[in-house]
C-alpha cells in the first residue's frame, strides 16, 4: 500500500466518521472512481469524492458532474483544507459549502 493511497484512505474514512456524527447513514465505496461514499438522510442523498489535497479538487469536478448528471443525488467535493478541517464543494453551483447542515435538521433546507 503506497504512501498516497494511504492517506486518501485515511482521509475517507475521516469524512465518513464526521458524516456519521452528524446523523447520516454513510457508505464507503472501496475502490470506487469518481464516487468514495454515499451519505443518506431521510431526504437528501450526497455523492461524495474525497480529495485529501486541493490541487486534485479541479480534476475531479468533470468526471463528478458526468457521472452524477440526471440523478437526484446532490455530489459533493470533500477536500482536507489548510488548517486541517474538512471542507465541501457543491460542484453544481461551483461553490464551497461552509458545512453540511446535520441530518436531523435538513427540512429547513428543503
Amino acid at each position: 500500500m503506497n504512501r498516497n493511497y494511504r492517506k486518501g484512505y485515511r482521509f475517507e474514512h475521516r469524512v465518513k466518521r464526521y458524516l456519521e456524527r452528524k446523523g447520516y447513514k454513510v457508505f464507503r465505496i472501496a475502490g470506487s472512481k469518481p464516487i468514495d461514499l454515499i451519505a443518506l438522510s431521510s431526504n437528501r442523498v450526497y455523492l461524495i469524492e474525497c480529495k485529501s489535497r486541493k490541487r486534485d479538487v479541479k480534476k475531479t469536478i468533470e468526471k463528478l458532474s458526468e457521472y452524477s448528471d440526471g440523478l437526484l443525488a446532490k455530489p459533493l467535493i470533500a477536500y482536507r483544507k489548510k488548517n486541517n478541517r474538512i471542507g465541501f464543494i457543491d460542484i453544481v453551483n461551483g461553490e464551497e459549502l461552509k458545512d453540511l447542515p446535520d441530518a436531523a435538521s435538513l427540512e429547513d433546507y428543503v
